[in-house]
């Protein structure tokens, strides 16, 4: 008996392919991943409901480090460059399954976007944002993948790695990876930021904020803010950044992203996200970016 749930996920990059994927049942998802870029290969991301565990987190690779911490951590690897045709980066798709009763909850639709104002109505509609830019390093559209969970959740916890090691430990804690380098361009270390999540509202966290220099520092500290102990900047030029979270107040976080847009007229704005305005790459020349969070 098929599940409710995602149980796997495909990749075709020839008619040959989603011929083959379609008489197996899967669905193909809506946007062809080499969306307004010049190569005339065909990427879609597939799925199915299987009698299998459901799939329960997503993740992305664009380096061979990446890939190292995802074999390790046990995730299922699509080989399949998501970038094929093209001179980007080699994007590969890969996932978790299994739920656990606390963090890991089950995926039951698969959506993309390739413009703000079409994230903004995902949002509202309580979809979970994946930063990964499945055109990076190309000139075309920028392309997300949306999640819908089983359930409605609420952040719990945050972090941010500066190593191997550390991925390995919060990959087994159910953590998910932002997969978007935080000291991007910027010649510093690969840093990540990861999110954990829950069905339960108490122990949520009610708010974020970041810092860019030690005044801000005091102030968040006074304002009942509690530091992730990771200097985002770490290898670089620029003054020390850092990322603080609160779980006092008012109702927990259901959404975190990060994205390069800190515009004043936003639709992220508009949908509800609260935008987090100190440029997480302060001081140095790698690309500007911004955090949001919603309720």
């Amino acid at each position: 008996m098929a599940s409710k749930y995602i149980t796997e996920i495909a990749i075709s990059t020839s008619p040959e392919k989603e011929k083959e994927l379609h008489g197996q049942g899967y669905q193909k998802t809506n946007v062809n991943l080499n969306q307004g870029n010049s190569s005339t290969t065909k990427v879609y991301i597939w799925f199915r409901n299987g009698s299998g565990e459901p799939i329960t987190r997503v993740q992305f690779s664009f380096t061979d480090k990446m890939k190292e911490d995802l074999k390790k951590a046990g995730f299922t690897e699509l080989p399949a460059n998501l970038n094929s045709g093209t001179h980007g980066d080699v994007i590969q798709l890969w996932y978790h399954s299994g739920a656990s009763p606390k963090y890991d909850i089950p995926i039951e639709d698969l959506f993309l976007t390739t413009d703000e104002n079409k994230e903004a109505a995902q949002f509202k509609l309580g979809w979970e944002r994946l930063p990964c830019n499945l055109n990076r390093g190309n000139p075309g559209d920028f392309i997300t993948l949306w999640l819908k969970r089983k359930s409605e959740t609420y952040i719990c916890d945050v972090a941010a790695t500066t190593s191997v090691q550390q991925h390995m430990n919060l990959f087994k804690e159910g953590y998910i990876r932002m997969d978007e380098d935080l000291n991007r361009g910027s010649g510093g270390n690969p840093i990540f930021l990861w999110y954990r999540q829950s069905t339960e509202m108490g122990g949520g966290i009610t708010g974020m904020d970041a810092s860019i220099n030690h005044a801000q520092d005091s102030i968040l500290q006074n304002a009942g803010f509690t530091v992730v102990n990771v200097n985002l900047n770490d290898g670089t030029s620029g003054q020390p950044v850092m990322v603080w979270f609160k779980k006092v107040g008012s109702l927990p976080i259901k959404a975190l992203t990060v994205t390069s847009n800190n515009k004043d007229v936003c639709p992220y704005k508009e949908a509800g996200l609260i935008l987090i305005d100190k440029n997480l790459n302060t001081g140095n020349n790698g690309m500007p970016l911004y955090l949001w969070y919603g309720k």
